[in-house]
């Protein structure tokens, strides 16, 4: 997959000439139902020997429009652009959002982006789909300029299980309720979250279970407080383990952490990348009346953890639909 990032001027002279078969959108997870229309724009790329391309935006339009909003990514720009890849995507555009691409009505959006940067064949979007200043832009108006210039324009419904709509929203619902395994499902592979290890305060160790410290990045959704049984991928390896979130009610701290141990590992990896997968939610957050007692709770959690272990696979990819 070949990736282009920059404003629509510098995007014009990035792209490679030619038809594209196109989908719009943010993409937040490529969950099922994100890989439910990517394989179709694909397959019908593939059916037209054009490059499938996906224009998504940077920042989040959210995060442009409302810079104070807790709203909060599902994945990291690394992980979609490597999952992306994984799918078979051929094309990833990312287009910097700003005050002119907000202000591009409907019309302008569809001939000045669309049109004019990608010369589209084919435009492959869900049902519902808004765009242009306001969201003001519906798939009639994609139609109805794209057509005359020989673009098929093409909605897809909803992907959905038994649950209902499969969407970023239930999603991340899924997470902050706790549920890791049903966010999992929907999402086709882990959560995770990844960044350099910490110096933390060493209180694992002198409990007898060292930890790696990371720090969650800004605008990240990450598993509310509890413990979880996790596989972490440090220095090319997959490592099984327990991970903390929370702020150590028994110590008074009040800073959040991510913090895993990993069984049969103890070695000083102080700002080494790691990405640490969840799996399942052991239980959440509480206080012990003495160090004593979070001892045994931490050795009845790495227990857990194991035995929940067991049985996953050794992968963070997709799990073709």
């Amino acid at each position: 997959m070949k990736t282009f990032r920059g404003t629509r001027e510098s995007l014009r002279n990035l792209i490679p000439p030619g038809p594209h078969a196109i989908t719009i959108g943010n993409f937040d997870g490529v969950h099922a139902g994100h890989q439910f229309l990517l394989k179709q724009l694909m397959d019908n790329a593939r059916t037209r020997h054009v490059p499938a391309l996906l224009l998504t935006f940077d920042p989040h339009p959210l995060f442009f429009l409302s810079p104070e909003s807790p709203f909060r990514m599902i994945m990291s720009p690394e992980q979609k652009e490597k999952v992306l890849a994984d799918l078979g995507l051929d094309i990833l555009a990312i287009l910097t959002f700003d005050k002119s691409i907000q202000m591009l009505s409907p019309e302008e959006f569809t001939l000045s982006i669309l049109w004019d940067l990608f010369h589209p064949v084919l435009l492959i979007v869900g049902e519902g789909f808004r765009f242009g200043h306001g969201r003001t832009g519906s798939i009639d108006d994609l139609s109805r300029i794209l057509s005359p210039l020989g673009v098929t324009v093409s909605a897809v419904p909803p992907y959905a299980d038994m649950g209902g709509r499969v969407s970023s929203s239930r999603i991340r619902k899924a997470i902050d309720h706790g549920e890791i395994a049903e966010a999992n499902r929907l999402l086709t592979r882990p959560i995770e979250v990844s960044g350099p290890v910490s110096e933390g305060e060493k209180r694992g160790r002198d409990l007898g279970f060292p930890t790696l410290n990371l720090i969650p990045p800004d605008h990240r959704l990450i598993p509310p407080p509890g413990v979880y049984a996790t596989r972490t991928l440090i220095g090319g390896r997959f490592l099984d383990g327990a991970t903390y979130i929370g702020t150590k009610p028994t110590f008074g701290t009040h800073r959040p952490v991510v913090e895993t141990h990993l069984f049969n590992f103890d070695k000083n990896c102080y700002g080494e990348w790691h990405t640490v997968l969840f799996f399942n939610r052991i239980r959440g957050e509480r206080s012990f009346a003495s160090v004593e007692a979070l001892k045994l709770q931490i050795a009845a959690d790495v227990d857990k953890a194991r035995k929940l272990l067991h049985d996953q696979p050794f992968t963070g990819s997709p799990r073709p639909l």
